[in-house]
């Protein structure tokens, strides 16, 4: 996952010409030529999982840009920011896989991004935490 957001924050993968090039192109609209900000905000099809991510109990508010998303994590909290980051982590790599699985018509099943998805993950992840951590972040999460 680290790398896979490391390759996000640096615009590290193949779209677009490079894919036209092997006859793969459109992969979520048709009639965009698909770049980072496209795949992974400003698609329509993708739009929707971002809408969805909103809606989950842990945001009080949207960014004002589809890509100014990680503008989000001021809370001052550090539960509920690591919660937010991770949530958009999992969004991301839903997208990714989503997308991959169109493209090279991949029969691995990707499942819909969700609130019960994400802390299914989130649970895992805090699972594998040092005890006092563990309980904080568990309580936390439990009352949300």
């Amino acid at each position: 996952m680290r790398i896979f957001m490391w390759r996000i924050f640096v615009g590290h993968f193949t779209l677009g010409a490079f894919l036209s090039k092997h006859g793969l192109q459109g992969i979520h609209c048709s009639s965009y030529a698909e770049n980072m900000r496209h795949a992974f905000w400003t698609c329509r099809c993708i739009q929707r999982c971002w809408n969805t991510l909103f809606l989950f109990p842990i945001w009080d508010r949207k960014p004002t840009k589809a890509d100014c998303t990680f503008l989000l994590f001021d809370s001052g909290h550090t539960i509920l920011d690591w919660i937010r980051k991770r949530c958009i982590s999992l969004l991301l790599w839903n997208i990714w896989m989503l997308r991959n699985a169109k493209a090279f018509r991949n029969k691995i099943s990707v499942q819909n991004f969700s609130w019960k998805l994400c802390t299914a993950y989130l649970r895992l992840d805090i699972a594998v935490m040092l005890s006092a951590e563990r309980n904080a972040y568990a309580s936390f999460l439990d009352a949300v």
